[in-house]
């Protein structure tokens, strides 16, 4: 430390040898023709203020230790607006790389990383099951049955335990207060449900145990987003009555503004656990949390002993089950982990290659600050002011980097969550704070070493004499600055090609799938959602009544050209049931296991699905007809192959139906049966008139699914709406739609997943191919400037134009292809990580690696064409003269 404390002196010799070199300098340009002032100033620029130089170092080598450093910035931000493009081009590129591992970080550390925002969120847990057979062990996160639920509720002494009830899919249920209807998302939940996340409601009280159990009262509890929209934060709202899927209701609660346990309720429900109905079945979800001084390995000895058992019998007798604790944030976000990791590590390499880039930009400026360097040091600065001196510059240049990052990871986070609405169910809120910016600022200052700390160390190395001495602008460390640069874009172009292999083949997946036969027209097709799990229509009478009221009402209205019902739409997953085959049934094949749907007539119209065979449904396939059912194309395939189905009979829906028709495969998603591992499928699926469903099969259907309105009309979205929403109020002013879409939207719905995936990496992907022609023309155009000298002897030595232009060309597009080859390696290995989201296409297909090579190189010629233009411009008598 006692160099920044003594007094420094300068050597008067170096002194007088820079001032000669600085008027050998100035009556160089004279002699060329210039004006004295004119060649004052440009020594000044060159140079720099000799006297101002002498004063910085003296000042630098005597001063306390953060004096220089204070100095080092003020110069620092000088140099930076002295080259104004390299400094945007710098800025802009490590805004996009920090921005964006900015936006992935916060999704990052709020699903993964933060803690849930309960109280002791470490003691939160769910249920575990390791099953042993035959075919396997299988670990997983699992729903538990209601004797399961009982017997850790009443029994458990480490503990205390909730479950949350299942649901349908998508659809909220009905409520009317006030004597308005909404569609609202219901959550159902055991007493103690909000002890166990330790959140207290903000009015109120939770339910009770007596509220809890089968034909317990009625009661609810409200979100604070509901009692705000819904009753305008009515202090009075406790002891309220409100309608809910029909049935009154007691309001008793009111929660705290935010609270969110991962999915957005409107309101709480008792879920009145049983070991019977939906008890039976793994259906409810387990919240537990461990008492006090309770360790995990003694509350997952106490869960094994009393879980496992009760487990076992969900399984076959062949299966040996074990339950155990896993804390509850792993089992939410398991699914999360894999897709966000490899994430992450796609923003990294943008971020790498971003920093490569501002390095290769750093060493090019490098050289054309040689002088400068070389002055400072002839005029007493040391090796380690220098480097110094540039690290603060780096450092400036990162943090206003991570500055801008900010901005920019902000504004990917928003197109995120736009991209995500369909994908992640994950509900806990996904914002920037503290922790983000942190990593943020690390970001900058580590990306400032990064890509700083190897230019400032050549640029050091200066050569004093040699440097001063020459006429024409080199690069500070000659042949070892140009073979870093180049070393450097080869680099980024070797990372770009894993990113574009990457989202070319989620593209070409995406192209696959979007373009798909869906198996009916979807143009000019709105659809309208309706959640009928509702006390007043668990008749079957009623429901039928209000398909044909408001079909009816609908077919009157001008620009309609068919409308039906559906319980479930194409694109979406289906009711799966078993059936029977009447007509050559075997004891090896008496049936099987078939998707199935109610559907009106107008339904096959209305989504124009060509009828192969047979007919479609009519209006006097009623309630008294003789039960009749259609097939599809796949069915006939799978069960009935090379046989005419049609005027044959299948068990079905308690019913011997006679096949009437066969139509076309509107396809669905891979959660029916049908399909292979592709996220689109052809279901084998049987149709049957909704006029002939039993009783009693609305209501328990209508748990799980909500029947969908399906109107191929020529009128707007908007209108159409109006249209769907008026008919309805028509029939039922109390029966809110929950939904209305176009057919497309369905579409893109069931495709969400891979469009957010093509998206992220393709985004990827073009900031890394526009980084690497930065990258490349940086290289060349520094090139350009370094040789001009040279490029002036050839020219006046006779070397033509196009000759030029091919060395300089060339060396640019042999630096991309020797990135493309080992980018190609590197490739092929990356993408086997992307095997489980590729369909239709293979991991090493070669179209796809042809077209990123052919980009890429195509981008490295015009990226190295445009600064070797500059060479036409060029005067060989002018240039020699000045140099």
């Amino acid at each position: 430390m006692r160099r920044f404390f003594r007094r420094g002196q300068l050597d008067a010799e170096r002194a007088r040898e820079m001032q000669a070199h600085l008027d050998h300098y100035v009556d160089d340009l004279i002699a060329a023709g210039d004006s004295r002032d004119h060649a004052l100033r440009e020594a000044r620029r060159r140079f720099g203020n000799p006297t101002a130089i002498r004063e910085e170092i003296y000042d630098m080598n005597s001063v306390p230790v953060f004096e220089p450093i204070v100095r080092d910035l003020r110069y620092a931000f000088r140099m930076l607006r002295k080259t104004p493009a390299f400094t945007v081009i710098a800025l802009v590129t490590l805004a996009v790389g920090i921005g964006v591992n900015t936006a992935i970080f916060t999704v990052v550390n709020a699903l993964l990383l933060k803690p849930l925002p309960f109280p002791e969120p470490e003691r939160l847990a769910t249920i575990l099951t390791v099953s042993t057979s035959d075919r396997g062990t299988f670990k997983r996160p699992q729903g538990l049955d209601g004797a399961t639920f009982l017997a850790l509720r009443d029994n458990a002494t480490t503990l205390d335990v909730a479950v949350q009830g299942s649901g349908g899919w998508g659809v909220g249920v009905n409520m009317v207060a006030q004597n308005v209807a909404a569609n609202v998302r219901q959550s159902r939940v055991s007493a103690n449900y909000f002890k166990v996340l330790g959140i207290a409601p903000f009015m109120g009280r939770e339910f009770s145990g007596d509220e809890d159990r089968p034909g317990g009262p009625a009661v609810a509890m409200l979100s604070d987003r509901l009692w705000t929209n819904v009753f305008a934060r009515d202090p009075n709202i406790i002891g309220s009555a409100i309608e809910l899927r029909g049935e009154p209701y007691t309001v008793v609660g009111v929660m705290p503004a935010g609270f969110n346990a991962g999915y957005e309720a409107d309101l709480w429900t008792p879920v009145r656990s049983s070991a019977t109905g939906e008890g039976g079945g793994t259906n409810y979800a387990l919240y537990a949390r461990l008492r006090p001084g309770v360790s995990w390995d003694r509350a997952t000895v106490e869960v094994s002993h009393l879980a496992s058992p009760e487990m076992a019998k969900q399984f076959n007798k062949d299966t040996n089950v074990q339950c155990w604790l896993m804390p509850l944030q792993i089992a939410e976000t398991g699914g999360l982990r894999q897709p966000l990791y490899m994430l992450w590590g796609a923003v990294g390499l943008v971020l790498l290659i971003a920093c490569v880039n501002v390095a290769g930009l750093l060493i090019a400026r490098s050289g054309l600050r040689a002088r400068e360097i070389a002055t400072r040091m002839a005029l007493g600065s040391g090796r380690r002011a220098v480097i110094r001196q540039l690290l603060v510059e780096s450092a400036v240049l990162a943090l206003a980097g991570g500055a801008a990052g900010v901005g920019v990871g902000w504004a990917v986070l928003q197109e995120l969550k736009d991209l995500s609405v369909d994908v992640f169910s994950f509900g806990y809120p996904v914002t920037l704070d503290g922790r983000v910016l942190a990593l943020t600022m690390v970001l900058a200052l580590g990306t400032s070493v990064l890509f700083g700390l190897v230019p400032a160390l050549q640029a050091s190395r200066v050569d004093v004499q040699g440097t001063l001495a020459e006429g024409g602008t080199r690069s500070v460390a000659g042949g070892r600055g140009r073979r870093a640069r180049q070393l450097l874009v080869v680099g980024e172009v070797a990372l770009g090609v894993v990113l574009l292999v990457s989202a070319g083949l989620l593209i070409r997946t995406f192209l696959h799938l979007r373009g798909l036969n869906p198996g009916f027209d979807p143009s000019s097709v709105t659809t309208a959602t309706i959640s009928l799990q509702d006390k007043r229509y668990e008749d079957a009478v009623r429901v039928r009544r209000l398909f044909d009221d408001t079909l009816a009402e609908l077919r009157r209205q001008p620009g309609i050209e068919a409308a039906g019902v559906t319980l479930g739409l194409p694109y979406t997953r289906l009711l799966n049931v078993g059936f029977g085959r009447v007509e050559g049934a075997t004891e090896q094949d008496k049936g099987g296991m078939t998707n199935m749907s109610y559907i009106t007539p107008g339904y096959v119209e209305a989504l124009r699905i060509p009828i192969r065979m047979g007919r479609s449904f009519s209006d006097t396939d009623t309630t008294d007809a003789a039960p009749v059912a259609i097939v599809n194309d796949r069915f006939v395939q799978r069960y009935y192959k090379d046989q005419d189905i049609v005027g044959k009979h299948i068990r079905i829906a308690n019913a011997v139906r006679e096949v009437v028709g066969v139509i076309g495969n509107a396809r669905a998603t891979a959660s029916g049966l049908g399909g292979d591992s592709s996220p689109l499928i052809e279901p084998y699926a049987v149709y049957v008139p909704a006029a002939q469903m039993p009783a009693g099969s609305f209501k328990q259907f209508h748990v799980w699914f909500s029947p969908s309105w399906v109107v191929r009309s020529s009128l707007p979205l908007g209108t159409m709406s109006e249209n769907v929403r008026r008919a309805v109020r028509s029939v039922d002013p109390l029966l809110p739609v929950a939904r209305i879409d176009t057919m497309g939207s369905v579409q893109d719905a069931a495709l969400s997943s891979q469009r957010f995936t093509m998206a992220l990496v393709a985004g990827l992907g073009i900031v890394a191919l526009l980084l690497a022609a930065i990258g490349i023309h940086g290289l060349i155009s520094s090139s350009v400037s370094e040789r001009t000298r040279e490029l002036g002897i050839r020219l006046a030595l006779g070397a033509s134009n196009r000759q030029i232009l091919q060395d300089i060309v060339v060396q640019g597009v042999v630096l991309a292809g020797i990135g493309v080859a080992v980018g190609s390696a590197g490739a092929l290995a990356a993408v086997r990580l992307l095997e489980s989201f590729l369909w239709g296409v293979r991991p090493t297909d070669p179209a796809t690696f042809a077209a990123v090579i052919v980009t890429l190189l195509a981008v490295a010629l015009i990226a190295s064409l445009l600064p070797a233009l500059r060479v036409l411009r060029l005067d060989p008598a002018l240039t020699l003269r000045a140099e």
